[in-house]
């Protein structure tokens, strides 16, 4: 068994109970909190998935003792599911899990559908907490535009927040039974093998060669997060297509938010992180020649990592 197999199995969540009686499922990745000089760090993960994605940044977080607090947002995995929520309900459980751990300044990474969660953050949490934040091939809201997107994610932001339901149901038939079927576990595998068939080559090659441990974290990841259901990956996907609570052009960065994406990315094009780069006043974008929607988080996990901390000790 791998390394990377072995640290996955052994690393079972953590639960916080939350003020409303809901449990917010979490691991810690990177350096223990209590290192000293550790930055503590935020991390949220895309969609569907849960904490285990944090395993992608875990080696360089340790190189450069940062501690990865990975959240699974309600709905997914063993975090229980919150009636009605909305993206601005997030910062209050990032900040009940700030709190329980003694953690009293901290930086935020969002991937992927992660993005709109450290720009909620980012709105509601005060600069004195939450001091710096980094959106790696993140989403961006809908009405910046979603030419060049591929067919799949363009229609889950159409039809989610029309049709939540309907989602569910979908995720439920195409996936539940195979994720929960532990006797023959690589029939979820080969559902995931078979959605990454269309996807660009530039990540086809990172998940066939599972470099960094890139597909079976994300196996892991996608597994336990549908293995409950659809109903709470389908009101994430409503949550991004429809109003988020509050409006991108408000934020003001001032050079602490970093925004990494790839030009060949098709599940959220550069289009939109370049547009929401110039609404969001004083963001960085640091766009990445040759990468997609795969590759970035592991091919420049050390700079993504030691940008962040830099920021944060500055």
């Amino acid at each position: 068994m791998s390394s990377l197999q072995c640290s996955m199995d052994n690393l079972k969540p953590h639960l916080l109970t939350l003020p409303d009686g809901r449990n917010l499922a979490y691991a810690i990745y990177g350096v223990p909190l209590e290192t000293e000089g550790t930055v503590p760090t935020f991390f949220f993960h895309g969609y569907p998935g849960t904490h285990h994605e944090a395993q992608l940044l875990h080696e360089s977080a340790k190189r450069r003792c940062v501690s990865l607090i990975a959240p699974t947002r309600p709905g997914m995995g063993h975090s229980t599911s919150q009636p009605k929520r909305q993206l601005l309900d997030w910062p209050s459980d990032v900040m009940s899990l700030a709190d329980h751990l003694d953690i009293a300044r901290f930086a935020a990474i969002g991937v992927s559908g992660g993005g709109p969660y450290v720009l909620a953050c980012w709105q509601a949490i005060p600069r004195a907490r939450l001091v710096a934040a980094t959106i790696v091939c993140g989403l961006y809201p809908s009405h910046l535009g979603l030419k060049g997107m591929m067919f799949g994610p363009r229609m889950l932001l159409t039809v989610a927040p029309w049709a939540p339901w309907l989602v569910a149901a979908g995720l439920s038939r195409g996936m539940k039974s195979a994720a929960v079927d532990h006797e023959h576990p690589e029939k979820f595998e080969k559902l995931m093998d078979e959605d990454m068939n269309g996807r660009p080559e530039v990540d086809r090659a990172v998940y066939a060669a599972n470099e960094g441990g890139f597909r079976t974290i994300m196996v892991e990841s996608t597994r336990e997060a549908v293995a409950g259901g659809g109903q709470g990956p389908a009101w994430e996907a409503k949550l991004y297509g429809s109003d988020w609570g509050f409006f991108i052009e408000e934020l003001e960065a001032d050079g602490r938010l970093l925004m990494w994406h790839g030009d060949l990315d098709v599940n959220v094009p550069i289009a939109m992180a370049e547009k929401a780069s110039r609404l969001i006043r004083g963001a960085i974008l640091r766009p990445v020649t040759g990468e997609g929607h795969c590759g970035l988080i592991v091919h420049k996990a050390d700079e993504i990592i030691e940008s962040l901390r830099k920021l944060c000790v500055t």
